[in-house]
């Protein structure tokens, strides 16, 4: 902190004070307030520098703001929704003293994305126009017009907070009433990525961007000290450099981060791991037990072969009859096992520190590296994220999660985890009676997993399931025919038919609202752009709910 130039030996020793609060480790704000106090000086309370976008003071000399729009207007609504919100993740990125630049409140941010979301506006640039020539968008930001990067770096700054909103309008709908947890059905479909297929590189090719990349960025920062150097006739062809050098390091580490995914999505899941360490084990051990028992048979031979060399000297004969047998180290057979243990127990090590090596078929984008090339819900194939969602009664949603894995199988577990930890922290009471997946989400790790939970899974196909037929030669694995029993039974089957009704709609309304193309990249922040979508589609359950109330 910079003292204050003051003359004068009254305004030296207020500048001696103002340097010594300067020095404490912790500036506290109310001895600097008592300061100026006591030096007669005026004092403005210490709080955020927000710009004011009051909107009362948005309307023109005259005009009445509150007659601009209907009462029952999706503006107010959501004016009024974010009143209800707790705030205090997204205070804690501004400063408390009032020092730096005037920034725009965060819930005018919010309750402007929240408005344009729901009127399926996702685009900063779209959001920024809609501040011109949408009423609410202007009683919103109190006739403020808000820049499009602005919009950009709350989304992107304030992530966990976002994130929190599904919460918290989880816990809003359950005070009204809305969610049922009778019956909740779990599914995936494919959303597409903000990447295109012909970004996808296999690893040869990647660590062939890498190699190119980092030559040129060599050799561009050897051109960028040479351009510094001359002085002001080169400053152009410097900052031409220096753009270039960003775009290189940039792409340089989206390959690496590439090249990590494809070596991270080779490595095997728990589940494969474990089936083949109990397969490997069970290896080693009949190998185990067949050279004990080949040992075992060398080992007799040699005894009779000295038991009857014993007898034939004690008979005056010179030598036993026969061949003697080899040595146990020397038999061939025991060395064949022995080779055949060997390999068994190295084929356990693997299985039990499998070592990632890409295929050669194995492909990660250059765009967008935590994207994945999956199957279309319309056939082909996109680059794309596996979005899951879990639905309760009228679609409304306890959980939105990305699954880094085309198949829905790994998925089961954790969505199931994530609505349990939802419902506990939105302040719901009781469990799910029934959840209700298809039979993508058929394992025998995942019935083993939830098998506390009560637990209706497809184990056929659909057409098959929902008539109680199995195909003829179909072999159940271990651990699916008590869930063909759970759904044999009547109350299984009444309560699987509610499953296409619950969740086909959800992702239905969702596409129908928002599309199925996500705008943001990277894990963080896809999780985050479809956890807004999530708390905007409960929202708008909430808005169609009061709705009723009022006209009811």
């Amino acid at each position: 902190m910079v003292a204050p130039v003051l003359v004068g030996k009254v305004w030296a020793r207020r500048r001696d004070r103002w340097e010594a609060v300067a020095q404490l480790s912790i500036f506290n704000c109310q001895e600097l307030a008592l300061l100026f106090a006591h030096s007669g000086r005026s004092c403005r309370a210490v709080a955020y520098n927000f710009i004011p976008c009051s909107p009362d003071g948005s309307a023109p000399a005259g005009h009445d703001l509150r007659g601009w729009l209907p009462p029952q207007h999706l503006c107010w609504q959501v004016l009024k929704i974010v009143g209800e919100f707790d705030l205090s993740g997204f205070l804690r990125g501004y400063r408390a003293d009032g020092q730096g630049a005037a920034a725009y409140p965060p819930q005018v941010l919010l309750s402007l994305v929240l408005y344009c979301y729901c009127k399926g506006v996702r685009s900063t640039r779209k959001i920024e126009a809609a501040c011109l020539d949408d009423v609410g968008c202007r009683i919103i930001t109190g006739n403020q017009q808000v820049d499009h990067a602005t919009v950009a770096r709350f989304l992107c700054r304030h992530r966990e907070g976002l994130k929190s909103l599904f919460v918290q309008v989880l816990a809003l709908c359950a005070r009204r009433g809305l969610v049922d947890l009778s019956a909740v059905a779990v599914d995936g479909s494919p959303m597409h990525a903000a990447a295109a297929r012909s970004a996808n590189r296999s690893l040869d090719a990647l660590e062939t961007v890498i190699a190119d990349g980092e030559a040129q960025l060599v050799q561009l920062a050897q051109d960028t000290d040479e351009a510094a150097a001359d002085g002001r006739r080169r400053l152009t062809a410097a900052g031409s450099c220096l753009r270039r050098l960003s775009q290189l390091s940039d792409r340089v580490t989206r390959a690496r981060v590439a090249r990590d995914k494809l070596f991270e999505r080779s490595l095997p899941s728990a589940g494969e791991i474990r089936i083949k360490v109990e397969a490997a084990q069970r290896m080693v051990a009949k190998a185990e037990a067949r050279l004990a028992e080949v040992t075992a048979g060398q080992q007799q031979r040699l005894a009779d072969y000295v038991r009857r060399t014993l007898q034939d000297q004690a008979a005056g004969r010179r030598r036993a009859v026969g061949r003697p047998p080899v040595s146990i180290e020397a038999k061939t057979k025991v060395v064949a096992q022995q080779a055949r243990l060997a390999r068994a127990q190295a084929a356990l090590h693997r299985a039990r520190y499998p070592r990632p090596i890409p295929s050669a078929v194995a492909r990660a984008s250059l765009t967008d590296p935590a994207s994945r090339l999956m199957l279309g819900k319309h056939g082909g194939y996109v680059q794309g994220y596996n979005v899951q969602i879990a639905c309760a009664r009228n679609q409304v949603l306890l959980a939105i999660e990305l699954q880094d894995n085309p198949a829905d199988t790994t998925a089961l577990v954790p969505v199931i985890r994530r609505v349990q930890h939802n419902c506990a922290a939105a302040g719901l009471t009781g469990d799910v009676a029934a959840w209700l997946a298809d039979s993508g989400y058929a394992s025998t790790a995942n019935f083993a997993a939830l098998a506390d939970l009560p637990l209706l899974v497809s184990i056929t196909k659909e057409y098959e399931q929902t008539r109680a037929t199995t195909p003829p030669g179909h072999n159940v694995p271990a651990g699916h025919r008590e869930m063909a029993a759970r759904l044999a039974s009547a109350e299984g089957k009444q309560l699987y038919a509610r499953r296409d009704a619950l969740v086909e709609p959800g992702f239905a309304q969702l596409f129908q609202q928002f599309g199925r193309r996500v705008h943001h990249r990277g894990t963080a922040g896809v999780d985050t752009e479809i956890k807004l979508l999530g708390a905007v589609h409960n929202l708008k359950k909430i808005f169609h709910h009061d709705a009723r109330q009022r006209t009811s």
